[in-house]
């Protein structure tokens, strides 16, 4: 029977700090190359979401960029403003609105993909690829478990 272990109350040591402390710092270098073309963090991921899959709801991008509905409100409307989506209603529930690229950020795709590898690739300096893969299955593990947490009727629902 394995056991979690117990709390240190170092922040080197927790999870959660060292996840967000490295993700301020993903963060950081990210927004000095988007600057260069006059977006923000909150713009990039919504259109790397967009870029794999255009159409999603208000409610469906907040979710796949882990923010809250208001908070995708505000995003989307800089973002309409801005040029980079369009919003239409849906054809069969004209309550929904549904979210598309325009042509100025379907160009931003190639020019700014590198950069996220650039990025990615400082990040991963001296890591062999096997811890890479296995940090990535842990993250991933981390996440299953704390939405599994948040949302207790979601991994019921997926049981049955």
């Amino acid at each position: 029977m394995s056991r979690a272990p117990t709390f240190d109350p170092d922040p080197l040591t927790s999870y959660g700090y060292q996840v967000r402390a490295t993700h301020r710092a993903f963060d950081r270098l990210l927004q000095k190359q988007l600057a260069r073309h006059k977006l923000n963090n909150g713009f990039w991921y919504v259109l790397r979401v967009l870029w794999q899959q255009e159409g999603l709801t208000q409610r469906e991008l907040a979710r796949e960029v882990n923010l809250t509905e208001s908070s995708m409100v505000l995003t989307l409307h800089a973002m309409q403003k801005a040029g980079l989506v369009r919003r239409d209603r849906d054809e069969h529930d004209r309550r929904r609105m549904r979210t598309y690229l325009t042509p100025v950020s379907r160009a931003l795709k190639p020019k700014l993909l590198p950069n996220a590898a650039k990025i990615n690739a400082v990040a991963a300096k001296g890591i062999p690829r096997k811890d890479l893969a296995v940090t990535l299955n842990v993250l991933a593990q981390l996440k299953r478990n704390l939405d599994a947490q948040l949302h207790p009727a979601l991994k019921r629902s997926k049981r049955s």
